[in-house]
């Protein structure tokens, strides 16, 4: 298969953001429409009740999608025979992207919270357990402060595991069988504690590891074994991204309607989704496939700043809530709170997140040695910087 061009590979890049844009915008709603359903009492649903209520896949998602992200560096380096990537790069960069931005959420909705005397408030003797992402992990404090940060959690330890599994990578080599294998007994490890999980009943402490999480990020990172360098052709990708598509669809209306007992349910989990993210990821990453609607600008700029809209729009609602601001009907309340929160996470991002992950790389740089050309970018060759997107990936901006 050709290489592929410099056009082909930026619309790999926007694709993966728009689909990050994606999954960060049906988070927001569902949170919406869970206290939008909360005030009108529960009652039956309708099929737009259903359908926003399986948007929850969109976590699975976001997990495969730093599977695919954080692992690549090591599965590329394995692929290809090369030295193993800097863990010290590695740590600084993740950090980078990670930390403040989380610091400061925590502290300004320990802030907010305290000020609205609302409910899911802490102590303040308990804010180091946030700060070093452990509340997941005591029952005085999961589910406080800022509920949908339980996933950060699990995407911090999932940083920590990425350097172990990835020297695992290189000492297996260059084996693209190998290295699948590899990500698939991950993804079935994953699938058994998923299903002990649900034999034995274990406490939610331990629901919101990484433990029962792992094949999420396993699909993702089985999609870098699976695609880099070789390429898809275009009917093998789309046969690649309907058939995770539906795997998707599958496990929502599995979900949604109840169908069998809820013992399978429970031990099957979302395990079909995460493979089926995984097939759409190394669809839209390994193939000149194009899917355009992820490629429009709303979703890729929702994608750059997602991190900052998914740590901010729970705080936003509960402002609102408190301050009767809160709309009566679900459409203007989800313009609402996306108005507000994408407010809050381009200050984050403009502000704190893009100056501290440039800072993170020039610091991590590995030095050119002297007479060796500078590599150009695709936007260097034009006399311009780098799009957003491809400046993006390069600073390996990860899950959210």
């Amino acid at each position: 298969m050709p290489t592929p061009s410099r056009d082909t590979d930026r619309s790999r890049l926007l694709a993966l953001d728009g689909l990050r844009g994606a999954a960060c915008a049906a988070i927001i709603l569902v949170h919406v429409w869970m206290f939008d359903r909360g005030d009108a009492g529960g009652g039956p649903k309708d099929v737009l009740d259903y359908a926003i209520g399986e948007l929850r896949l969109a976590v699975p998602l976001f997990f495969a999608l730093s599977g695919f992200l954080v692992y690549r560096p090591f599965v590329v380096a394995a692929l290809e025979g090369r030295r193993r990537p800097s863990l010290r790069a590695y740590a600084l960069r993740r950090a980078a992207r990670i930390l403040p931005a989380y610091w400061v959420a925590v502290l300004g909705v320990f802030a907010l919270l305290a000020a609205l005397r609302h409910e899911r408030g802490i102590e303040a003797g308990q804010l180091p357990v946030f700060l070093l992402f452990l509340q997941n992990h005591f029952a005085a404090t999961i589910g406080r402060l800022d509920p949908p940060m339980w996933t950060l959690c699990v995407e911090v330890t999932f940083y920590l595991l990425v350097p172990v599994v990835g020297l695992a990578a290189l000492r297996l080599g260059p084996g693209r069988g190998r290295q699948l294998a590899l990500c698939g007994g991950l993804a079935a490890l994953g699938a058994a504690l998923v299903a002990a999980a649900a034999i034995g009943d274990w406490p939610r402490t331990a629901t919101t590891s990484l433990l029962t999480n792992l094949t999420s990020f396993a699909a993702g990172m089985g999609a870098v074994a699976l695609v880099h360098g070789c390429g898809l052709r275009r009917g093998a990708a789309w046969a690649l991204l309907a058939g995770g598509v539906a795997l998707v669809v599958a496990d929502a209306v599995w979900h949604a309607l109840a169908i069998g007992p809820l013992s399978w349910r429970e031990i099957g989990a979302d395990q079909p989704a995460a493979l089926g993210f995984g097939m759409v990821i190394a669809a839209l990453a390994g193939s000149p496939l194009r899917v355009r609607a992820l490629e429009v600008p709303p979703l890729t700029t929702i994608g750059i700043l997602s991190y900052g809209a998914y740590l901010w729009h729970f705080p936003v609602i509960y402002a609102l809530r408190s301050w009767d601001a809160w709309p009566a009907a679900l459409v203007p309340a989800s313009a609402l709170v996306y108005a507000a929160t994408f407010a809050i996470a381009w200050v984050s991002w403009r502000a704190l997140e893009r100056p501290v992950i440039r800072w993170a790389h020039r610091r991590s740089a590995r030095p050119t040695p002297a007479g060796t050309p500078r590599p150009r970018t695709a936007g260097a060759s034009r006399g311009g910087s780098r799009r957003p997107a491809e400046a993006a990936w390069a600073a390996g901006r990860g899950r959210i």
